[in-house]
């Protein structure tokens, strides 16, 4: 039988411990390692911003959808302030198998504002993904009045508690066409008015884009009243970085709605009317994948159950895609 000092043993014992230990260390310095699943597996993004656009942006259609589907995710919304997005959507489909993506249209000035037409020709177009409609953006008389110049005016979608003949005429084309409703950067009182007159008109389904935020700046109460009537609720991972003390200055003028936030508004209004997405793709920012990562371990430490990620991530936007 082979005989070991009993030194030597002692003495090669401590050092495996101390090899360990020193490991065990070592480790708190180092980046956590990449999940045999990504959390972001299923999840469909309501809100991107990719490449080309007029602003700065990471990552282009295809190298985002790349990304999206190496994550597992199920599919992305593309959107730009200036120009539609659903044939990019059909395109990048073609580039990247294996990955749904949609577009639609932003109605701003660059498509004529309020323009029935716009959207009876996004819809038609080939390839059949363009699903949204959202209202004005930065064009808004909201958005302008609360981040440009209060004393100038901008696109409205109501006059006098009613919505303008153009906005009507648009939800009778979302109504026909079963497409998506979401209210871009209109205030929290048209928002209130154009979800009333689109259930009237048969509009199913309707998402209030970033809606808690200070534009449109719904109210708890508000939120409450627009998903009595159906609408859902969007929460993006980009406000919960914004306030006063985000890293660029165009943040600094965004409310800050954090994970918090997200777990009030479960309690209050319920997973079933609330949607997560992350309105990312700036220059300079994380990934929109690796946002929705960020937004669910957020979200979870706040006390969210999976089963809420679930409605709010993978649930809710397929339902209000019809997928």
């Amino acid at each position: 039988m082979l005989k070991i000092n009993k030194k030597v043993l002692a003495a090669l014992i401590g050092a495996s411990v101390m090899s360990a230990s020193h490991l065990a260390h070592a480790q708190v310095g180092f980046p956590p390692p990449p999940p045999k699943v990504s959390p972001a597996a299923g999840v469909i993004d309501m809100h991107v911003h990719p490449d080309p656009d007029v602003f700065g942006r990471a990552l282009t259609d295809i190298e985002l959808a790349t990304l999206a589907k190496r994550k597992g995710m199920r599919g992305i919304v593309i959107k730009n302030h200036v120009v539609t997005t659903n044939d990019r959507a059909a395109s990048t489909m073609q580039q990247v198998p294996g990955i749904e993506v949609w577009g639609g249209i932003v109605l701003n000035k660059s498509v004529g504002g309020l323009n029935p037409s716009a959207v009876e020709w996004m819809h038609r177009m080939s390839g059949g993904r363009g699903k949204v409609v959202w209202l004005p953006t930065f064009d808004s008389d909201k958005h302008i009045k609360t981040l440009v110049d209060k004393d100038q005016s901008g696109l409205v979608v109501a006059v006098d508690g009613k919505v303008t003949p153009e906005m009507d005429e648009i939800l009778k084309i979302i109504a026909r066409e079963n497409l998506i409703l979401a209210t871009g950067h209109v205030s929290a009182d048209e928002v209130l008015i154009v979800v009333k007159r689109a259930k009237e008109l048969g509009v199913n389904n309707i998402l209030i884009t970033h809606g808690l935020t200070n534009i449109p700046g719904l109210t708890i109460e508000q939120a409450k009243e627009v998903a009595a009537l159906g609408a859902m609720i969007e929460l993006c991972y980009l406000q919960f970085m914004t306030g006063p003390d985000a890293q660029y200055k165009w943040m600094t003028h965004w409310d800050k709605v954090g994970a918090d936030t997200v777990a009030k508004a479960v309690q209050e209004i319920g997973a079933d009317h609330l949607v997560l997405s992350t309105d990312l793709g700036q220059q300079g920012m994380m990934t929109p994948p690796d946002g929705i990562e960020n937004q669910i371990a957020a979200v979870k430490a706040a006390g969210v159950s999976d089963d809420d990620i679930d409605k709010m991530m993978r649930k809710n936007p397929a339902k209000l895609l019809g997928v």
